[in-house]
Order: structure tokens, then C-alpha cells, then sequence
């Protein structure tokens, strides 16, 4: 007999994992042999450092590493966290309270509103904005409102404009910059405002930076030099795009100790910590690696000049492309369906990139592609549009 299982209704709540979606679409053109060009995830293409690999075989040799981590992370990680914090963005932290290693930001980001919140409250999430902050209301039983973030307002959400009923049950508010997917930056102004809002409103801050140091102008800031954040705020990094490590899974929280201690005391109960070899190759990154970082830049920096400058000749409008590895473009005249225009893509010139709407209702109109292929995939990528 084959069982008929109903979903939980937290799961029923959500829509496909737009990059579930997308991935399951690649392996059936990989089935039928069909090449195709990857703007999809943002998952690099570029080798982690050569160092921290040799770092995590050489620790994975230890047994203690071989034993269940600890769920708040070795002394070694967290110290090299505060002093990367410290000299990066000149914020103070306590590297036994306000640090927290997490085992990739997502984990983090999408686990933050079960220790906080509930049926009846409200979550914030920015619209278009990564899919998980939605998943992660949904899963703590709470409601979510859309921000809009919107062209003419420079990707900001207006604050003001929040229907006080929301803000009234509102618990947690999700920012991030620099921005997925639109790319746009925070000015100091807007994170003074946000901070200003959340301690007025009683809001904690959830500060997605994952991005911080893909950046090719100004550096981005952390939300945490901001004056009065850190009684409001957890900030969350990631390994994955500044040292090209997504699939190691690893990341971190930090920022306000009793926030640290909730997310610290549901993690008790989900995890057993992160692998102790990769927290070692963690901390020799922080310390070591900042010339990798560098280059790094550089080197999406190139690719995305030769792909802006390809959609212009193209006829594209609406280009953004000011930080992280991704390009957020209105969509060709022709199109207002970004979900038609993604299938376009795919079926037609065998090229896979996000529709917009997958981030939310605010992002149709437009299409995200990720630079995580080499120039000569994206010069044929430009070729086939």
C-alpha cells in the first residue's frame, strides 16, 4: 500500500525553493546532454584558498576534531572572528557572548525567528529578497510582511510606510546589504534610520551581510558600527562568498549577547556544531587569507564590467550591478513575466539565470544573473541573448 502523507502546514505554506527548482531544471538538460550556461545560484566557480584546504585535511587528522563540536564554536574560531570584526569594520565584540559560529549564514538566518518568535507576530522581509527569510517566518508560525524594495528608491525599503498594524505585531525585521539580488548598497544614513526605527518600534534587527566584502567602491559597512545597534542586532556573515567556501557550511552570528544566547540555546537542540576541521580552516582564512579576498574582487569586478558593458549592446536597461557577484536587470521589451523569460532562456538559448519573482513579489520585471562562470562562458552567455 502506498502512503498518502499530508505535509505540515508550514510546509504547505511554502511555495517550491526557488533554487530547488532551479537546480532540478539543470540536471534534466544534463540528462538529455544538453550543455548549458549556469547564471543561476551564487555559488563561485573560483577555488577556495589552497592554504585552508591544506589546513582542514591536515585538522581533520585530530581526533578532536573527530568528536561532536561544540555548539558555540572552538575559542580559536571566535577570537579570529573578533579580531577580523575588529579591524574590519572597528567593531568591538565578546568573543564568548556575541559570537556565534553557525554552520553556513542560512542556517543561521532561517533558525534566528524560532528562538524569537511566534503565532501572532510578525516578521519584516524585504521584497525582492532571499527566499529563506520567508521560510524562516513561516516555519516560527509567525506572519511576514513585504518591504518593498523598490528601483526609484534606490533598493531601500521605506520604513515609514509600514502599516502601523504591522508594526505593531512586527518582531524581527531582515535587512540586507550589500543586496541580494538587486546589489544595491546601504548608506550610512539608511542603517542610522533602520537602527532608529527597530529601537523605537522594539524590532530586532536580523543583519544578512554576507555580501560585505564583494564590494568594488566604498567598502559596505557593518550595521554594528552604527550607534545603539548592537542592543537590537544579530549580524550574519558567511565563509561562502568571501572565500569562495559555500560548501563547506560554514558562517557565523554576532552582535547582541542575549540574542546570541537565544539562537545559541535552539541550536543546542537542532545541531551538534560544526565540523571542527572546518572551523580551523575558518580561522586560518580570517587571519591569512585577506589578499585571496583582494583578488577576488578583482576578479568579479572584470567580470562584471565585460557583462554590463555586453547587456548594453544588447539593449538591456535598468542594469544593476554595484556589489556581490550577480547582475539585477530590468527585462527586455517584450517581457513582463520574469518567470516566462527565465523559461525563455533556458528552452531557447540553453542559458539558466533566476526570475525575479522567486525573491518575492517586488521582484518581478526583472532578472538576476549570477557571475559565477569564467569570461569565456559569459562572453557566449552574451553572444546567445
Amino acid at each position: 500500500m502506498k502512503a498518502d502523507f499530508k505535509l505540515a502546514g508550514r510546509l504547505q505554506k511554502l511555495p517550491p525553493y526557488l533554487f530547488a527548482e532551479i537546480d532540478r531544471a539543470k540536471r534534466e538538460l544534463a540528462k538529455k546532454g544538453v550543455p548549458f550556461i549556469d547564471l543561476s545560484i551564487g555559488d563561485p566557480d573560483i577555488p577556495s584558498p589552497k592554504a585552508v584546504l591544506k589546513k582542514i585535511f591536515e585538522a581533520s587528522a585530530v581526533k578532536s576534531n573527530q568528536k561532536y563540536a561544540l555548539d558555540a564554536g572552538k575559542a580559536s574560531l571566535r577570537a579570529a572572528i573578533k579580531k577580523w570584526m575588529k579591524k574590519r569594520f572597528a567593531v568591538g565584540l565578546d568573543a564568548d557572548s556575541e559570537i556565534l559560529p553557525l554552520i553556513g549564514s542560512k542556517e543561521g538566518l532561517v533558525h534566528f525567528p524560532m528562538a524569537l518568535a511566534g503565532p501572532g507576530d510578525c516578521v519584516l522581509i524585504p521584497s525582492p529578497g532571499y527566499p529563506g527569510y520567508r521560510a524562516a517566518a513561516l516555519f516560527a508560525g509567525a506572519d511576514f510582511y513585504e518591504m518593498p524594495l523598490l528601483e526609484k528608491n534606490g533598493f531601500l525599503p521605506a520604513l515609514q510606510e509600514i502599516p502601523a498594524a504591522v508594526r505593531k505585531r512586527a518582531k524581527i525585521m531582515y535587512l540586507n546589504y550589500p543586496n541580494n539580488p538587486t546589489t544595491a548598497l546601504a548608506p550610512k544614513s539608511f542603517l542610522e534610520d533602520a537602527v532608529r526605527f527597530c529601537r523605537k518600534h522594539g524590532l530586532i534587527l536580523a543583519y544578512d551581510n554576507a555580501y560585505s566584502e564583494i564590494f568594488f567602491g566604498k567598502k559596505p559597512m557593518s550595521v554594528l558600527q552604527i550607534k545603539g545597534a548592537k542592543e537590537v542586532t544579530v549580524e550574519f556573515h558567511s565563509f561562502s562568498k568571501t572565500f569562495c567556501m559555500t560548501g563547506f557550511r560554514l558562517g557565523w552570528a554576532c552582535g547582541s549577547a542575549s540574542l546570541i544566547g537565544a539562537l545559541l540555546k535552539l541550536k543546542t537542540n537542532i545541531d551538534s556544531g560544526v565540523w571542527g576541521a572546518i572551523q580551523e580552516g575558518g580561522a586560518h582564512a580570517l587571519e591569512k587569507e585577506a589578499g585571496y579576498t583582494d583578488r577576488l574582487r578583482k576578479q568579479f569586478a572584470a567580470r562584471r564590467d565585460l557583462f554590463v558593458a555586453g547587456l548594453k549592446k544588447k539593449g538591456f536597461e535598468g542594469i544593476h550591478a554595484d556589489s556581490a557577484f550577480y547582475v539585477w536587470v530590468r527585462l527586455p521589451k517584450g517581457y513582463s513575466s520574469s518567470i516566462k523569460y527565465a523559461a525563455h532562456l533556458l528552452k531557447d538559448k540553453n542559458i539558466v539565470a533566476t526570475p525575479g519573482l522567486g525573491f518575492g513579489s517586488h521582484g518581478e520585471g526583472f532578472i538576476r544573473f549570477a557571475l559565477t562562470t569564467g569570461t569565456a562562458e559569459l562572453k557566449k552567455a552574451l553572444q546567445k541573448l
